[in-house]
């Protein structure tokens, strides 16, 4: 075995091994764990307890070596679901982006721990995760109003919870992932309606006689591209080729928490803070093709920013963290293309408010994202095929994702299907089948009194 395991083979009866009395029966194999030296240089070992077989002996063995490479100094049968829960986000720090982490951190928080933390995981069941998702549909709110949370919001606990159990299932922690056997409320359904090509029209004229510095380049950007909200807010001049009309999203502003934050010692004394991070995916970083509207307000936008900046004395590129899966955060130095009047990054929330009232001073509810929405249904609409809508999106799955959320039926659709119908089984449709009917049939008694002569 490893160095840092050994089994010993003893007998239970005592028989002194040159008698050569024992047996499958009194024979027992113990595992053991090497343990860091102690003050005075001695070698320690932790006992895993006697087995029948060798074969369960090592087992043993491996899955308290595996347990140890994971970072879990505590039996399985003693380790409880706050400390495992901890263990799994600093192990999904390394992988995930700090957003994703900061909400499962959330999530289990608020959601999970107070109900089963102090559960053992081991003894943790299906029927106490099914408890946690029906006492969340209740009573689950955090501000103490009455009723509980939607049904989307207790579908993202069960996300989160199975991804986490899955985890322990790998680690060898669970025979099982328990969160399997527990039901989540169902999805609810969602009637999502994208904005009209007019619509979009209207919120463009709308945006370019807005006095923000940079809400109307902004929308057009977003209705060029689609692109999402923190990628547009991330943006720097390098990424664009206004000479050949391309862009290429590489990074997003995000709001992080600075406590899901590796390697950063004063995480503790921070708040929530502005970040550059990374894209969502790497199809996210495909290079796009810009419409010579978007190319002609992104010239003006530059030119307009660069006066402004002249004459307010603000420096060419601010400074953020960048927060990277798995690295500690350093300073960017970023020249953005959308800054508010003072010079600082356009934060996402800020974004979104701002866009939500333009939209209103047109008689519209809306948000950026139902740009995405409507610059896919429009090109649905228009005959495009589903994978060049996700290579548009910037999606992977080449168009599946597009097709099921992103893709809706625009008002004019409905009128078109309607006039296509008429057009093959109207009465004009009949009438002319049925001319052409009449003929073949002629055709085919004159061709059959030819071949038979009386």
């Amino acid at each position: 075995m490893s160095s840092r395991g050994s089994l010993q083979r003893k007998c239970v009866k005592g028989h002194p091994k040159p008698h050569g009395r024992c047996s499958g029966r009194c024979i027992r194999y113990y595992p053991r764990l090497e343990l860091p030296r102690g003050p005075d240089g001695t070698r320690r070992f932790e006992s895993l307890g006697g087995y029948p077989t060798r074969t369960q002996a090592e087992a043993a063995l491996a899955d308290a070596l595996a347990r140890r490479s994971h970072g879990f100094a505590l039996d399985p049968a003693k380790l409880t679901v706050d400390q495992y829960l901890d263990r799994w986000l600093a192990h999904i720090r390394g992988s995930l982006r700090a957003r994703t982490v900061a909400r499962y951190t959330a999530l289990l928080r608020d959601h999970v721990r107070p109900h089963v933390g102090a559960r053992p995981l081991k003894q943790l069941t299906p029927l106490e995760v099914q408890a946690i998702y029906d006492r969340l549909a209740i009573s689950g709110r955090r501000d103490g109003k009455p009723g509980g949370l939607a049904s989307q919001h207790i579908l993202a606990v069960h996300r989160c919870l199975h991804r986490a159990l899955a985890q322990a299932v790998t680690w060898r922690l669970l025979a099982h992932n328990v969160a399997t056997g527990a039901t989540p409320p169902p999805r609810p359904h969602r009637r999502v309606v994208a904005l009209a090509p007019e619509q979009v029209a209207l919120l463009l004229d709308a945006a370019d006689h807005t006095p923000s510095p940079w809400l109307g380049p902004w929308t057009m950007l977003a209705a060029a591209t689609g692109a999402r909200n923190g990628e547009l807010c991330g943006l720097e001049w390098a990424d664009l080729d206004l000479d050949a009309g391309t862009v290429r999203f590489r990074q997003a502003l995000t709001i992080v928490d600075p406590a899901v934050l590796p390697g950063d010692p004063d995480a503790s004394a921070r708040r929530k803070e502005l970040a550059v991070g990374p894209v969502k995916s790497a199809a996210s970083s495909a290079i796009l093709a810009l419409p010579p509207f978007a190319v002609q307000a992104l010239r003006h936008h530059r030119r307009q920013q660069a006066r402004w900046r002249l004459a307010c004395g603000q420096p060419q590129t601010v400074t953020l963290r960048r927060v990277e899966p798995g690295r500690p955060p350093r300073p960017v130095q970023l020249d953005l293309v959308f800054r508010t009047e003072r010079g600082r990054p356009v934060n996402p929330n800020h974004a979104s408010r701002a866009f939500a009232r333009l939209a209103a001073s047109i008689g519209l509810a809306a948000h950026p994202h139902m740009l995405r929405h409507a610059l896919a249904s429009a090109m649905a609409a228009n005959k495009e095929p589903a994978s060049i809508i996700a290579a548009q999106l910037r999606h992977a799955d080449g168009g599946a994702l597009a097709q099921r959320v992103y893709i809706h039926q625009l008002p004019q659709t409905a009128s078109r299907v309607a006039e296509l119908i008429e057009g093959v089984f109207g009465p004009a449709a009949r009438d002319g089948r049925a001319v052409s009917a009449a003929r073949r049939g002629e055709g085919n008694r004159s061709e059959t009194e030819a071949s038979n002569p009386a």
